[in-house]
């Protein structure tokens, strides 16, 4: 049986999960870089960065629940195919 686009989904929800996650761990090595190792100048905004890492969490739970509508999906198909 041909399911269509939902593999699709299923490859948009993962690598919405992997971008967030990328973002969530760069926003956080700035974060720390700047707090631990060299003084903060103006130029630098941790704010940003905390923002980033939030904008990066955020993205990972709307990934996540693609790839749970994804599973949910599959799972009622295969309960109307059987």
């Amino acid at each position: 049986m041909e399911v269509g686009g939902l593999g699709g989904a299923l490859s948009a929800g993962l690598a919405g999960i992997q971008k967030g996650e990328q973002q969530v761990t760069q926003a956080a090595q700035q974060v720390a870089s700047a707090n631990t190792t060299r003084p903060i100048t103006p130029n630098e905004d941790v704010a940003d960065a905390l923002v980033d890492q939030k904008q990066g969490q955020r993205q990972v739970e709307a990934s996540a629940k693609v790839v749970e509508a994804y599973s949910q999906t599959i799972g009622s198909l295969v309960d109307i195919t059987v």
